[in-house]
């Protein structure tokens, strides 16, 4: 009778996270925010990828939009400050960065690579615990 209950337990409490969580990201955040930031992540390879200065502008382009749309995301008050930190950051550094052309693209690919130290920086700051995920589930 106890194992019953125990296994009883065990799945619904599975099936309570799998609930509460279906609709979020591994960040906590609505799952849009976790598209725009695979967006992002998109056009910067590409910018870091490309052979040509055109492709480069163009995916910075797409990066800036998205990076735009993430910045008027409505996070948590427990994230918002840390994030908007974050991508306030970003946008200051790509703002930097000079226009491509064939004279300067691998330079200005260099200078965008270490924006994704930011990135693993902020991420890490920002990122809820299971359990402070589950607790506000429960709230």
């Amino acid at each position: 009778m106890q194992r019953i209950s125990l296994k009883l337990l065990l799945s619904s409490l599975s099936l309570i996270l799998l609930i509460a969580f279906s609709g979020y990201s591994s960040a906590g955040e609505p799952l849009n925010l976790k598209k725009t930031m695979k967006q992002m992540r998109l056009h910067y390879k590409n910018a870091l990828d490309t052979d040509s200065a055109q492709s480069f502008n163009q995916n910075i382009g797409e990066f800036k939009k998205y990076l735009k749309s993430a910045q008027t995301y409505d996070f948590s008050p427990e994230r918002k400050v840390i994030s908007l930190e974050g991508l306030n950051k970003v946008e200051r550094f790509v703002e930097a960065i000079p226009p491509a052309t064939a004279d300067n693209l691998s330079a200005v690919q260099q200078q965008l690579s270490t924006v994704d130290q930011l990135r693993t920086e902020y991420h890490k700051k920002a990122k809820p615990s299971i359990w402070e995920m589950l607790l506000n589930f429960l709230k």
